[in-house]
């Protein structure tokens, strides 16, 4: 029993904090070097596909070949932005109608679960029982 006091004792005026240990300074901080490049030979710009600009040598890049080297169906892609699901219809549309459907009842979910977990605190709470 006196042990015990003796203890309690001790331990009431103990402040906990954690040692963190300290920051290393960055090497060069401040020296920020500019990687952005932007090439402005005209020339090379409209001959080459300039992909890479890390590159080594002289060739910047592959040349751009005449439209007649490339695929037919390369020129035939739809690069519109994606529809609506409003906009869709399942019967003209097929798969996109479907898939944006899906995509629309995973973000609804995600967006209730999301709900359920911030106010999991209200759900036992004599308030929101059923009556």
């Amino acid at each position: 029993m006196l042990r015990a006091a003796l203890i309690r004792a001790a331990t009431t005026n103990l402040t906990f904090r954690r040692a963190y240990p300290p920051k290393a300074a960055a090497a060069g901080a401040g020296v920020k070097v500019d990687k952005s490049f932007v090439d402005e030979d005209a020339v090379k710009l409209a001959t080459h596909v300039c992909i890479n600009a890390y590159t080594q040598g002289e060739e910047p890049g592959p040349k751009i070949l005449p439209d007649s080297e490339y695929p037919e169906w390369l020129f035939k892609l739809d690069l519109r932005a994606p529809r609506e699901l409003e906009d869709l219809d399942p019967d003209k549309d097929g798969w996109a109608y479907w898939r944006a459907l899906r995509k629309r009842q995973i973000e609804q979910n995600q967006r209730i679960q999301k709900l359920k977990t911030r106010f999991l605190h209200l759900q036992n709470s004599p308030s929101m029982k059923k009556q």
